[in-house]
């Protein structure tokens, strides 16, 4: 890729007939590599794309300090490949890191409050739980006598798709 990119910038700044505009025409191509490459790392969220963006700017500084174009490409090459290689799984890990004891999903439900939208049996019923309407059951190890709706509860487990509960006192 970056050769194919060697070869399109060489034939734009070919074209350029002022003193030292070839340098500045390299840089500008940089930065527009760099400008699609964020574009593109805006919908992936990998961070691959980001680096690589990295990687056309250091390109494109090495081109405006008027190095020659084969200078420029393997510091973008180099930049973007160690950012891949090295940044980008420490930051990975940092981002996908949760705290510890962190529950998520239907893990992080006991405990929950909610009310009963219907009479709750042991059997059957419906009930409000984070703003979503939930199946529920009254817990049997803790109690079976049914709760009538708009009953306060709290959610001791999960069970497939349905809360187990009981009622708060």
């Amino acid at each position: 890729m970056w050769l194919f990119l060697d070869g399109w910038m060489r034939a734009f700044a070919v074209n350029l007939s002022k003193e030292g505009s070839e340098q500045m025409s390299a840089a500008a191509i940089w930065a527009i590599v760099a400008a699609v490459a964020l574009g593109i790392e805006i919908f992936t969220l990998d961070l691959t794309f980001g680096l690589i963006a990295i990687g056309a700017l250091a390109g494109a500084g090495v081109s405006l300090i008027g190095a020659p174009l084969w200078a420029s490409v393997v510091v973008a090459a180099a930049v973007s490949l160690a950012g891949i290689m090295f940044v980008r799984p420490i930051a990975l890990r940092h981002l996908r890191r949760m705290p510890k004891g962190a529950r998520t999903g239907v893990d992080a439900l006991p405990g929950v409050e909610g009310y009963a939208l219907t009479e709750i049996t042991e059997r059957d019923g419906r009930m409000k739980l984070r703003g979503e309407e939930w199946t529920a059951r009254l817990d049997p190890d803790i109690t079976l006598e049914p709760v009538g709706s708009g009953t306060k509860l709290v959610v001791t487990r999960i069970d497939g798709a349905t809360a187990l509960v009981h009622p708060i006192d």
